[in-house]
């Protein structure tokens, strides 16, 4: 058997390598995700709505049903621009970008011509400033103030001039990016030039395919620039602070920005007072023009969605930031935790491994939940989840270990009450034995007598052969119930309830007790199939405990009774044993079952008689054993022998095929 010591330290080994496996592998990384998902479900349901700073524009399946197919003539997003710019916005920013030049440009269909065909278009009688598409968006981009969009990517090749971009002269010189790339894709040169208000609009999920994060700044050739939020909220409000430690955050969605259809915007059909003030975020969400985003709700959101919360977020400082380091620290803490928790199992302290348990849980909630409303998640999976999983293998492995001493203590205490009983019975055969040893003794002394006298003749000498014969028998007939009643070899067996309970009125020497008679009685001769040595050992303990009482109760009355029943009903045997020895006490009604405890004195009772044949009953037998409260007269138990009789009632039943 394995000693306590050593079975605790290969669980700290397992510890260890628990823990171990939790920080190299990306289990934990998913199940923090939905840590973090189920908090801010949990905190933006108590949150108010309160209005966004941002409202939407979209391109959306309605604008393109009645202006066409995308990409649409610049001319028409120009006229899109200058009629959001003129319902005065705070800032306008377009997730939309443009790398090339417009096709459909009357200059850039003129030069088309004179490609490929050598034909010499005319533009005489088309405005001066209708001739270039590009020129005529970048005027709307440039009166508008405008922020364009940029796209980060490891695959292609930068035009010229986007390799040559920078953002207004590298404004954030202190800040140090997670992110590097290798390659930019910008607009047009013409829209490009423009404007100094630009940024990034890269935006990626998660591992599990859910979005909650996006980087603000990422490094091209060693020049910073800002996501397109940071860069929209840039173009009109210069003193936007970043911490340096703010690489990337973890979006809020709890605000939703309101959003109109492109073609009310150019129809008129909206309000000036809906985008005044607002800022504004051009963009589409058509699907395979867009890309979309499922975030933890499950709906599948715009990239102008996304970077609508983002500047509501940098506003209101509601987005939350995300240290690498608390991971390491919560798997740290656990780990501590855990080994505390086995020092704690090891020294069998369960009130102190449950203080333990819901104190972590406690604090670490009470401590997360604060973090969150101050802006930092703390990645608390990190620390439940090792330190939960532990808990539960090591008090399931405990319970188990607690299960199987409590069994290895039963089954001992059931062989020292053999041993104790063998005991008993030992010194009940001796008394057994000792009348008709003497009988014997003195046939032998009559025969040599008689012999002595020359009186010994045949008849007499048989006479004394049978009576020694009829005592050497009852002899052999004892040590024959005694010996099956210890024996090792149980076997099924059918037998009658009346033959065995004769024969433990047998192994019982009722000489002990005078003035004490014990009565069967059955409706009906009953048969059964199980252990009968098993049900006479249980006998004999009800039976010593009702004799002991009937004894210790001269006073209460003359003459005891102690009476047996057995029937059977709804497929159970009933066996009741009802003796008038007194009762038991209302306060030990609760405790006689329990092991070591006894009424009797020292040398009279070990307190392991019932617990026993609670054993006996329940295990071996699969059977029940209850004590019945008897009322008489109004009481449950004597408070005055003198006047109410009260009688012990124990009933076990089995079950019965």
């Amino acid at each position: 058997m394995i000693n306590i010591r050593n079975k605790y330290t290969w669980a700290i080994l397992f510890a260890i390598v628990l823990h171990i496996f939790f920080y190299t592998s990306g289990i934990l990384k998913r199940i923090d995700y939905k840590f973090y998902d189920l908090t801010t479900l949990f905190i933006n349901k108590t949150k108010t709505n309160e209005p966004s700073y941002a409202v939407i524009i979209d391109i959306d399946e309605k604008s393109l049903h009645q202006i066409g197919q995308w990409p649409w003539s610049r001319v028409i997003d120009a006229k899109l621009i200058d009629a959001i710019n003129s319902m005065n916005p705070s800032a306008l920013g377009i997730n939309i970008l443009f790398p090339e030049q417009d096709r459909t440009s009357p200059l850039a269909m003129q030069r088309f011509y004179k490609r490929f065909f050598n034909l010499n278009i005319k533009l005489n009688h088309l405005p001066q400033g209708l001739h270039d598409n590009d020129e005529l968006l970048a005027h709307s981009i440039e009166k508008s103030r405008a922020t364009l969009s940029t796209y980060f990517t490891k695959n292609l090749n930068s035009n010229l001039n986007c390799q040559k971009l920078l953002y207004k002269e590298d404004l954030f010189t202190k800040i140090k990016p997670n992110l590097t790339t290798p390659s930019l894709i910008c607009n047009y040169e013409t829209l490009q030039s423009v404007t100094e208000n630009f940024g990034f609009i890269n935006a990626s999920a998660d591992s599990d395919g859910v979005f909650r994060r996006i980087p603000l700044f990422i490094d091209y050739n060693n020049h910073i620039f800002p996501s397109f939020a940071l860069a929209t909220i840039l173009s009109f409000d210069q003193y936007t602070k970043i911490e340096k430690e703010h690489n990337s955050i973890l979006v809020n969605f709890s605000k939703k920005s309101k959003v109109f259809s492109a073609i009310d915007i150019l129809n008129g059909a909206v309000s000036p007072s809906e985008i005044q003030g607002k800022i504004v975020i051009l963009g589409s969400s058509i699907v395979g023009i867009s890309s979309r985003y499922r975030v933890s709700t499950g709906e599948r959101i715009s990239g102008s969605r996304i970077h609508a919360s983002v500047i509501d977020n940098i506003l209101d400082n509601s987005f939350l930031i995300e240290e690498k380091s608390h991971k390491t620290i919560n798997l740290l803490i656990s780990f501590i935790l855990s080994i505390i928790m086995v020092i704690l199992f090891s020294k069998r302290l369960y009130i102190y491994v449950t203080s333990l348990f819901f104190v972590t849980i406690g604090i670490s909630l009470s401590y997360m939940i604060n973090s969150y409303l101050e802006g930092i998640y703390i990645s608390i999976a990190y620390l439940w989840t090792p330190f939960l999983l532990f808990f539960i293998l090591i008090s399931l492995y405990s319970i188990r270990d607690i299960d199987k001493e409590h069994q290895n203590q039963e089954k001992l205490l059931i062989k020292q009450s053999k041993l104790a009983s063998m005991g008993e019975m030992i010194s009940l055969i001796a008394h057994q034995w000792r009348q008709p040893l003497a009988s014997i003794n003195g046939i032998v002394l009559n025969i040599d007598m008689d012999y002595r006298k020359n009186l010994l003749d045949r008849v007499k000498l048989d006479k004394h052969l049978d009576d020694i014969e009829q005592r050497t028998a009852y002899l052999s007939n004892t040590i024959s119930d005694f010996t099956n009643f210890f024996s090792q070899e149980k076997k099924l067996e059918s037998f009658y309830i009346a033959d065995t309970i004769i024969q433990t009125k047998k192994l019982i020497s009722l000489s002990h007790y005078q003035n004490i008679k014990i009565i069967y009685k059955e409706k009906k001769r009953v048969q059964i199939t199980g252990y009968q040595s098993e049900l006479i050992q249980s006998l004999i303990i009800i039976l010593n405990n009702a004799l002991y009482a009937c004894r210790q109760n001269k006073e209460y009355k003359e003459q005891h009774q102690i009476t047996i029943k057995s029937y059977i009903q709804n497929h159970l045997l009933f066996i009741l044993i009802e003796d008038t020895g007194g009762g038991i006490k209302r306060s030990n009604i609760k405790k006689i079952f329990n092991p070591y405890f006894t009424t009797k004195e020292k040398q009279h009772g070990t307190g392991l008689g019932l617990y026993i044949l609670k054993l006996i009953v329940e295990e071996s037998m699969s059977g029940e054993i209850s004590v019945k409260k008897w009322r008489k007269r109004g009481y449950f138990y004597p408070t005055n022998p003198t006047k109410s009789i009260i009688k012990r009632v124990i009933c076990f039943f089995v079950t019965i095929d």
